[in-house]
Protein backbone atom coordinates (compact mmCIF):
# COMPACT_ATOMS: atom_id res chain seq x y z
CA UNK A 1 0.00 0.00 0.00
CA UNK A 2 3.10 2.33 0.78
CA UNK A 3 4.20 1.74 -3.12
CA UNK A 4 0.99 2.62 -4.42
CA UNK A 5 0.34 5.65 -2.17
CA UNK A 6 4.20 6.86 -2.86
CA UNK A 7 3.37 6.01 -6.97
CA UNK A 8 0.26 8.31 -6.54
CA UNK A 9 1.76 11.16 -4.82
CA UNK A 10 4.89 11.27 -7.29
CA UNK A 11 2.36 11.12 -10.61
CA UNK A 12 -0.32 13.48 -9.01
CA UNK A 13 2.53 16.14 -7.48
CA UNK A 14 4.36 15.55 -11.05
CA UNK A 15 1.03 16.76 -12.91
CA UNK A 16 0.76 19.55 -10.63
CA UNK A 17 4.29 20.96 -11.11
CA UNK A 18 2.57 21.04 -14.80
CA UNK A 19 0.19 22.81 -14.03
CA UNK A 20 2.08 25.55 -12.21
CA UNK A 21 4.43 25.76 -14.95
CA UNK A 22 1.34 26.31 -17.36
CA UNK A 23 -0.20 28.79 -14.54
CA UNK A 24 3.12 30.68 -15.21
CA UNK A 25 3.02 31.12 -19.40
CA UNK A 26 5.01 27.51 -19.77
CA UNK A 27 3.54 26.09 -22.98
CA UNK A 28 5.67 22.56 -22.92
CA UNK A 29 4.66 20.11 -24.10
CA UNK A 30 2.62 21.90 -27.06
CA UNK A 31 4.36 24.76 -29.51
CA UNK A 32 2.20 28.04 -28.60
CA UNK A 33 -0.79 28.24 -26.22
CA UNK A 34 -3.30 27.61 -28.92
CA UNK A 35 -1.90 24.21 -29.08
CA UNK A 36 -1.67 23.74 -25.30
CA UNK A 37 -5.44 25.26 -24.99
CA UNK A 38 -6.95 22.17 -27.70
CA UNK A 39 -4.92 19.61 -25.95
CA UNK A 40 -5.68 20.32 -22.36
CA UNK A 41 -9.12 22.19 -22.24
CA UNK A 42 -11.40 20.41 -24.73
CA UNK A 43 -14.14 23.47 -25.43
CA UNK A 44 -14.71 23.98 -28.61
CA UNK A 45 -13.70 27.64 -29.10
CA UNK A 46 -11.50 28.78 -26.58
CA UNK A 47 -8.18 30.11 -27.11
CA UNK A 48 -6.99 31.03 -24.00
CA UNK A 49 -5.92 28.88 -20.75
CA UNK A 50 -7.75 29.30 -17.67
CA UNK A 51 -6.44 32.21 -14.98
CA UNK A 52 -3.91 31.91 -13.23
CA UNK A 53 -5.42 31.67 -9.79
CA UNK A 54 -8.15 29.05 -11.10
CA UNK A 55 -4.61 26.78 -12.34
CA UNK A 56 -3.12 27.20 -9.08
CA UNK A 57 -5.71 26.04 -7.48
CA UNK A 58 -6.44 23.03 -9.31
CA UNK A 59 -2.69 22.78 -8.88
CA UNK A 60 -2.73 22.75 -5.55
CA UNK A 61 -5.84 20.17 -5.15
CA UNK A 62 -3.77 17.92 -6.77
CA UNK A 63 -1.21 18.21 -4.36
CA UNK A 64 -3.27 17.57 -1.49
CA UNK A 65 -4.79 15.04 -3.37
CA UNK A 66 -1.57 13.28 -2.98
CA UNK A 67 -0.58 13.88 0.32
CA UNK A 68 -3.98 12.66 1.39
CA UNK A 69 -2.88 9.22 -0.20
CA UNK A 70 -0.12 9.02 1.83
CA UNK A 71 -2.12 9.90 4.89
CA UNK A 72 -4.26 6.73 4.23
CA UNK A 73 -1.64 4.54 3.74
CA UNK A 74 -0.28 5.47 6.87
CA UNK A 75 3.17 7.34 5.53
CA UNK A 76 2.50 10.64 6.95
CA UNK A 77 0.40 11.73 9.94
CA UNK A 78 -2.11 14.64 10.06
CA UNK A 79 -3.85 16.02 12.93
CA UNK A 80 -7.11 15.40 12.06
CA UNK A 81 -9.70 12.82 12.90
CA UNK A 82 -9.92 9.17 11.19
CA UNK A 83 -13.00 10.19 9.87
CA UNK A 84 -12.05 13.12 7.91
CA UNK A 85 -8.60 10.67 6.49
CA UNK A 86 -11.79 7.87 5.36
CA UNK A 87 -13.83 11.03 3.81
CA UNK A 88 -11.14 12.54 2.15
CA UNK A 89 -9.75 8.91 0.54
CA UNK A 90 -13.82 7.99 -0.09
CA UNK A 91 -13.81 11.65 -1.90
CA UNK A 92 -10.79 11.75 -3.86
CA UNK A 93 -11.84 7.38 -5.30
CA UNK A 94 -15.33 8.81 -6.50
CA UNK A 95 -13.53 11.70 -8.04
CA UNK A 96 -10.82 9.77 -10.42
CA UNK A 97 -13.63 6.62 -10.42
CA UNK A 98 -15.53 9.19 -11.87
CA UNK A 99 -12.82 10.93 -13.71
CA UNK A 100 -12.07 7.36 -15.33
CA UNK A 101 -15.54 6.39 -16.41
CA UNK A 102 -16.94 9.69 -17.61
CA UNK A 103 -14.94 9.47 -21.06
CA UNK A 104 -17.00 6.17 -21.57
CA UNK A 105 -20.42 7.39 -20.61
CA UNK A 106 -22.81 7.54 -23.55
CA UNK A 107 -24.10 11.24 -23.82
CA UNK A 108 -22.65 13.37 -26.11
CA UNK A 109 -19.34 15.27 -24.28
CA UNK A 110 -18.47 18.16 -27.21
CA UNK A 111 -14.56 17.80 -26.97
CA UNK A 112 -12.48 18.87 -29.24
CA UNK A 113 -9.09 17.20 -30.80
CA UNK A 114 -6.48 16.66 -29.54
CA UNK A 115 -8.11 16.67 -25.66
CA UNK A 116 -10.50 13.66 -26.95
CA UNK A 117 -7.88 11.59 -28.09
CA UNK A 118 -5.26 12.61 -25.28
CA UNK A 119 -8.03 12.25 -22.62
CA UNK A 120 -9.15 8.92 -23.83
CA UNK A 121 -5.32 7.98 -23.08
CA UNK A 122 -4.20 9.24 -19.99
CA UNK A 123 -7.30 10.21 -17.72
CA UNK A 124 -9.39 7.22 -18.48
CA UNK A 125 -9.77 3.35 -17.89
Amino acid sequence: MTLVAALIFVVLTMTALLHIAWAFGVTWPAKDEQALVNAVLGVEGASKLPPLGLTLVVAGGMIAAGIIALWGAGVVSMPFPDWIRSAGLAVLAAIFLLRGVVTYLPFPMPASQPFYRLNRLFSSF
